[in-house]
């Protein structure tokens, strides 16, 4: 990983980031590119999204938050975002995980 700088104005904390790229054919996602910016603390604070072919939307820029643990596992529910500069919401609900030998399932809070 590297330190970079925010790419917003507003986020001058310095944060590594982690580039992913997709082979231009292929795969679940051909020739886009994933941005993501992890804090001090190693959780993603942000993913910015890169579409590699003319589909729209082509860029997404997500900050992570609202995060709520299941069992072990740390989820990131919210994201007030912008897709091609438009609003955008993603969210997820209802957010739960059942541990290896156990019977009940684990609810994110």
């Amino acid at each position: 990983m590297k330190s970079t700088p925010g790419h917003r104005a507003s986020r001058r904390r310095q944060r590594a980031a982690l580039p992913v790229k997709y082979p231009s054919k292929g795969g679940y996602s051909p020739g886009d590119t994933w941005d993501i910016y992890v804090g001090g603390d190693g959780r993603v604070q942000e993913f910015v999204y890169h579409r590699g072919g003319p589909k729209k939307p082509s860029v997404v820029i997500a900050p992570w938050t609202d995060y709520r643990k299941a069992g072990p596992l740390l989820f990131s529910l919210d994201h007030q975002s912008k897709a091609d500069d438009a609003p955008v919401h993603i969210f997820f609900s209802n957010v739960a995980v059942k541990t290896t030998g156990s019977q009940n399932w684990i609810n994110a809070q």
